[in-house]
């Protein structure tokens, strides 16, 4: 990797004054007051000026041609400082995800390209490069984020001076027609009907009717289960086999299980190999590859004869099959977003979380179904 200058390497002149005495000040961008150069006389004054003027149109020069792939390696080295930090900090996951969109696609499409060279123009053909290569929406918005991310960073240490991702100015990414949907109420009923095991019996019930997602049904666990009250407590999710905490305080809820879930749940405790994970791997050592579950998921909605929407189709299914039948801030509750927006610091109340926790309305849901 090139050494690039930001301006905090060597002093460079922003203010230049002769004075009597052959003298003159100057500052650098990091310096909070001015420095003062002396020669014995002014021709050699003028020397020492004119090369530190060089010095700074050299580093100037060299800000012009640092490439994409050089500024990406010293944001990732920043990003990863803030990871875990209680302020201003991000989750490991947020890091691993920057870096995956670096390096498999943002790095081959910019690469050797100076990062003044980056134009609004070039994002948009970023952008319709990712498309041309059947990626999804969503992908090609996370990794225009990054690249958000890595602009926001070269503005904030002088690279740049003014950021080319900005949403204001690019390219739009639209993809509603592509993004995956979520089961009816028919897709379900079918696929309860189809013959399977009892293991993939009961993710597939208790990932309709709770509308937990992949990476929480991954972290469930069998002290979650509250056999009792009929309850499930979601606390934890896992991300590329490790156990993380829930992203946000709204994700950490308790919801309440039909009775078919129940007796599901009761039926599979006593034959699963595992005391630890709900829904374990083959060797029951570690939770379940959602790759391995994607794949039994689509071959029993082959036999059922319904779209595959894979494991986020149940969670999207429990979403929609409550709208209309509960306050629209219920829904919310059960789904683990906040009460307003998705981002919005706004608590509910004890009764809303009572509500949200109960079990009538999925056991209404599967009633429907189920009759």
């Amino acid at each position: 990797m090139a050494n690039y200058f930001i301006g905090d390497i060597k002093p460079y002149i922003i203010v230049a004054k002769d004075y009597k005495g052959f003298q003159f000040r100057y500052k650098s961008a990091t310096m909070k007051s001015y420095g003062r150069k002396i020669a014995v006389n002014k021709k050699d004054l003028q020397s020492i000026r004119k090369a530190m003027i060089s010095d700074f149109e050299n580093h100037v020069t060299k800000i012009e041609v640092a490439l994409f792939e050089d500024i990406t390696k010293i944001a990732l080295e920043k990003r990863l400082d803030a990871v875990g930090r209680k302020v201003n900090g991000i989750r490991q996951r947020s890091y691993d995800n920057d870096e995956r969109h670096l390096r498999l696609h943002l790095t081959p499409f910019f690469k050797g390209t100076s990062i003044k060279e980056i134009t609004t123009g070039k994002i948009n053909s970023f952008i319709d490069d990712c498309a041309n290569k059947d990626l999804s929406a969503k992908s090609i918005r996370h990794c225009v984020q990054t690249l958000n991310m890595v602009m926001k960073f070269a503005v904030d240490q002088g690279y740049i001076s003014r950021n080319p991702c900005n949403s204001d100015d690019r390219k739009e990414i639209k993809g509603v027609v592509n993004e995956r949907g979520g089961y009816s109420h028919d897709h379900i009923a079918s696929i309860l009907k189809v013959e399977k095991t009892l293991y993939l019996d009961t993710f597939i019930a208790f990932s309709a009717f709770t509308g937990v997602s992949a990476n929480e049904l991954q972290g469930l666990q069998w002290q979650d289960i509250n056999f009792n009250k009929s309850e499930v407590t979601i606390s934890r999710n896992v991300y590329r086999y490790d156990t993380q905490e829930l992203k946000n305080n709204f994700r950490e809820r308790i919801l309440g299980l039909p009775s078919h879930v129940m007796t599901l749940l009761k039926k599979w405790k006593l034959n699963s190999h595992c005391d630890l994970w709900v829904f374990p791997n083959a060797s029951g050592k570690n939770p379940f590859e959602q790759n391995a579950m994607r794949k039994l998921i689509a071959t029993v909605c082959k036999h059922a004869g319904v779209p595959d929407y894979g494991i986020g189709g149940f969670r999207k299914y429990f979403n929609t099959s409550m709208i209309g039948e509960v306050p629209d801030h219920i829904r919310k509750a059960r789904m683990g977003h906040s009460k307003n927006s998705k981002t919005a610091e706004v608590h509910y109340t004890v009764i809303d979380l009572e509500q949200a926790r109960s079990p009538m309305q999925a056991e209404k849901i599967l009633q429907k179904l189920l009759g």
